[in-house]
């Protein structure tokens, strides 16, 4: 299957199915998160959906396995963050999401950027892993990189 589309649906999924439940959440406000060593900034009013975490959980694409650990965030506007970080049995290279989107920077990290109009996808290769920044905009994905 074709990286860029297996991507994309599955982050998808993963937000019409965290929509689909109510979960108890905690505060992030202004708080710094670190998901598999990579550290986020959760902007003000954004509160952690506890229930959407995945932990740990195993995965493989066109040969590839790894490991994903992920965070959602909402904030009372409807607003979703989605950070996902992909550990690799392999480190990955900045060639490995050439065809992820447009080149982008956010604060000095260059990645793909891809617009689906409601939401924007950031990915990038931090240290081997794959970091994938989902958002209702690039606003949000830039505060986030801060």
């Amino acid at each position: 299957m074709n990286k860029k589309i297996f991507a994309v649906l599955s982050i998808f999924l993963m937000l019409m199915v965290g929509c689909a439940y109510a979960a108890d959440s905690t505060d992030a406000n202004n708080n710094t998160v670190t998901i598999s060593g990579v550290n986020f900034t959760i902007p003000d009013g954004f509160t952690e959906d506890v229930a959407e975490a995945v932990v740990n959980e195993s995965n493989s694409d066109d040969g590839y396995n790894y490991i994903t650990n992920q965070k959602m965030f909402e904030d009372a506007n409807d607003n979703l963050i989605l950070i996902s970080v992909e550990t690799f049995e392999e480190n990955i290279t900045d060639d490995y999401i050439s065809d992820f989107g447009e080149n982008a920077t956010f604060n000095n990290i260059s990645g793909s950027l891809e617009d689906l109009g409601f939401l924007a996808l950031f990915t990038y290769v931090q240290d081997g892993q794959l970091v994938v920044i989902t958002a209702n905009n690039q606003d949000l994905i830039e505060e986030v990189l801060s």
